[in-house]
């Protein structure tokens, strides 16, 4: 029987989200092929080893947990790095995992590093030819230019959103230039870099799960998200559960459905990923525009969260759903 070492919690902003999705995937793991192993990282960024993990993280309780080192990974046969947004998703454990020589779950450092940071994921895929909003990203000491810049180049609505983050932390919908210094100030309490993009009339956001490999895809979805807020907050998604789903989206053309799963599959090789990842797309039915919004290479597994449940629309379980993550995790090149 193998280990398997989740890696949870952590100094991201979605640390609370970090220990939800991993309680989910250690309540799905297989026992009969894997014993988990739980390392819980708190959020200064130290490292714990010990089955009260979980409640270590919520409650501080420490009598079921002992500190460790990073190295202790070594005592698993494979890393599931259950970690959103910063230090998680973006590069940082991957390259650790990879100097410790140690499989793991999901896309390598470059794909890592990449999808993370919007900027030059729009700048990639600006590049490529593939539609997107407009759009400009700068930092702390670019911002006064930068803001200027904006003004008179972009239209409002604007999304103003930390460059490396997710689960719309620090995320704002303005309106006027007056919000707009406001937005980007908050931005930047989560991040060094913050990106301005430009609302585009989207009557709906269109999320696609892809699973595998280079060769060996697996494209589930479109599945479709209504907001109950202006945009899918923070709240809408954990707080007031007022976002409605519809997996499949069965409502959308069949050839909007072929193009966003095309698209998907081009977006996930195109920027070297592994193992998993959400694409994400904004979609107007009326004029039939379709933009790329984001690659999430590390998606939430809560009870809630669109990958798992685009993986299940096409039959797959959700332990199923781990298994064959764990089982591509040592395929990797």
């Amino acid at each position: 029987m193998k280990t398997v070492g989740l890696v949870f919690g952590g100094k991201s902003p979605e640390h609370d989200i970090s220990i939800i999705s991993a309680g989910t995937i250690a309540a799905n793991l297989d026992r009969t092929l894997y014993q988990p192993l739980f390392f819980p990282i708190d959020r200064e960024g130290r490292i714990y080893r010990g089955r009260g993990g979980f409640e270590f993280l919520k409650t501080g309780k420490t009598d079921r947990v002992s500190p460790a080192s990073f190295d202790t990974l070594r005592e698993a046969d494979v890393v599931f790095p259950v970690l959103h947004g910063p230090f998680g998703e973006d590069g940082t454990i991957q390259g650790l995992l990879e100097m410790l020589n140690i499989p793991y779950v999901g896309c390598g450092v470059e794909s890592s590093v990449l999808n993370m940071h919007k900027g030059l994921f729009r700048d990639i895929f600006t590049a490529n030819g593939i539609a997107q909003p407009g759009y400009s990203y700068f930092s702390r000491f670019e911002s006064q230019s930068a803001l200027a810049e904006i003004r008179g180049k972009l239209n409002f609505p604007l999304f103003v959103k930390p460059c490396r983050g997710g689960s719309s932390i620090g995320i704002s919908r303005v309106e006027t230039g007056r919000e707009l210094e406001k937005a980007v100030d908050t931005a930047f309490r989560f991040d060094d870099c913050v990106i301005v993009e430009e609302g585009i009339d989207i009557t709906e956001e269109l999320e696609v799960a892809v699973l595998g490999r280079p060769g060996e895809l697996t494209v589930a979805g479109p599945g479709k998200l209504i907001a109950g807020d202006t945009f899918y907050s923070y709240n809408d998604k954990y707080v007031d559960n007022k976002t409605r789903f519809q997996i499949p989206a069965t409502d959308v053309p069949a050839e909007t459905v072929e193009k966003v799963r095309k698209l998907a599959a081009a977006a996930f090789l195109k920027t070297n990923c592994f193992g998993l990842a959400r694409v994400d797309f904004l979609y107007n039915r009326n004029s039939g525009r379709l933009a790329l919004n984001e690659i999430n290479t590390m998606p939430g597994f809560t009870a809630i969260s669109m990958y798992p449940k685009l993986m299940m629309s096409v039959g797959m379980s959700f332990s199923g759903l781990v298994t064959r993550l764990l089982e591509l995790a040592f395929t990797r090149g």
